[in-house]
């Protein structure tokens, strides 16, 4: 009787174990997978965004900015029809001019699906970028790679995309006219 009451309870917990979806973040393209249903993790296998993690400093003259940056393992995603996992890399910034902060970001609330000020995609094939890196003083969002230059040094190269203007007026289109801190900079890991 018993050995029969274990089998059972063996059988169902087999059947109930939810079955997870792992697919490396940087294959997601070539590979299927359903964003609602909860059982898709796209896992950084390829060890893709351990080298960016880290604080990150930035100085020319009397500019300094520090960029932190974080792995967030097993993010779960659940705005709108979203239910998925991913690794993902978000941070925050500080920027600086004469000593006095112009731009800090550290405040940020980094548990949020979007919205982030620093939140970095992995495109398909590897690499790191994004659109999603705000100039919070001027309300500006940038289209930013990250790329590694040595295990010490990592170029940032950003650019104004489309869509990272204030929203238009009237049917006239407002562009923000220059940035709080360079778009092209060498950060050193502190």
């Amino acid at each position: 009787m018993n050995k029969i009451f274990l089998v059972i309870v063996v059988l169902l917990t087999i059947n109930c174990k939810s079955q997870t979806n792992i697919i490396d973040i940087v294959s997601r393209c070539n590979s299927y997978y359903n964003e609602t249903n909860g059982s898709t993790y796209l896992k950084d296998l390829s060890n893709t965004i351990s080298p960016y993690v880290g604080t990150w400093k930035w100085t020319s003259g009397n500019r300094e900015m520090i960029l932190t940056l974080f792995k967030q393992t097993k993010y779960h995603y659940t705005e709108r029809t979203n239910n998925y996992y991913e690794d993902r890399l978000v941070g925050y910034y500080i920027y600086k001019e004469n000593g006095l902060i112009i731009a800090n970001t550290s405040g940020e609330n980094l548990l949020q699906d979007y919205g982030l000020s620093v939140c970095f995609d992995i495109p398909c094939g590897g690499g790191v970028e994004t659109s999603f890196f705000k100039d919070t003083f001027r309300g500006t969002t940038y289209e930013v790679s990250l790329a590694m230059i040595s295990p010490t040094q990592m170029k940032f190269k950003g650019k104004i995309g489309e869509g990272t203007y204030p929203r238009p007026r009237n049917g006239v289109i407002y562009y923000q006219s220059g940035t709080t801190f360079p778009l092209n900079m060498v950060f050193t890991k502190q």
